[in-house]
């Protein structure tokens, strides 16, 4: 869902991208190239420009607008940063699994929300994040490439009903959900509690779902770490886990490589 950015202090560098950070500034034609080549070889759009324009058919420009939102369009010079943490992402996915759910990631300049700056959000079937110019290049780059996985999980949440309550079950009793987009965007940061991995997957069952898909495709050290030591989220981790790999049996692979093995003996009871 809708999230402050994630800016962390060590940028990764992505393997095997064309284009570096620290080469010389590409023109926007090799920009623009580079973005048709990343979603050529992923089945999906990568666009930008006019956020009013930010929709895939059948779906119209009415469908662009995101309630309680504003999006400005994103500077030439932060458009690198961007497709480098996309690129890195996309690659983690096994081939066509993300296309069958997204049609496109947008990428846009600052977001707002209910007035306060937000990471990225999601459509009916894309995604967009945010490059805005205050993260600098190295929070750009991180919150596309945690922002693939954040926001993806929303569109795979949202075709996944019969997981809310399984998920509901694993939460402290009496745990209530904050309704207002602000008030969650402005608990980013702070740290978690009774198995949510942040303040902010505290707020409702979307967000803190998306911060464990955010976690296990961006930093699954940290997850099994966490699960060591915590049963709820050793829970929760392996009901994500078991939906993600109920949908493609591809991922069972792709997560023991991430060395997620031991969650997943327990993620065979899928969603």
């Amino acid at each position: 869902m809708r999230r402050r950015s994630l800016i962390l202090g060590t940028v990764l560098a992505a393997e095997g991208v064309l284009l570096s950070h620290g080469s010389p500034e590409p023109a926007l034609d090799d920009l623009v190239a580079w973005a048709k080549a990343i979603g050529r070889r992923h089945g999906l759009l990568i666009g930008f420009g006019n956020p009013a324009q930010f929709y895939t058919p059948p779906f119209g420009a009415t469908d662009a607008v995101i309630p309680s939102c504003e999006a400005d369009p994103v500077v030439f010079d932060n458009l690198r940063p961007a497709l480098d943490g996309i690129a890195t992402s996309l690659a983690l996915y096994p081939p066509g699994f993300i296309a069958k759910y997204c049609r496109a990631i947008f990428i846009c300049g600052n977001l707002r929300c209910e007035g306060v700056s937000a990471g990225g959000t999601y459509g009916p079937a894309w995604i967009i994040l945010s490059a805005n110019p205050v993260f600098g290049p190295g929070g750009i780059h991180e919150t596309a490439r945690l922002g693939v996985h954040h926001e993806f999980s929303s569109l795979i949440l949202a075709r996944s009903p019969a997981l809310v309550p399984r998920w509901i079950a694993t939460l402290p009793v009496g745990w209530q959900s904050i309704e207002s987009t602000r008030d969650a965007l402005l608990q980013a940061g702070d740290e978690g509690h009774d198995g949510f991995l942040s303040s902010y997957g505290a707020t409702s069952v979307e967000n803190d779902f998306n911060t464990y898909a955010e976690t296990a495709f961006g930093d699954p050290p940290r997850l099994v770490e966490l699960a060591r030591t915590s049963r709820t989220i050793r829970q929760k981790a392996t009901l994500l886990l078991g939906l993600y790999i109920s949908l493609d049996e591809r991922l069972n692979a792709t997560f023991r490589s991430f060395g997620l093995g031991e969650l997943l003996a327990e993620s065979g009871d899928h969603p």
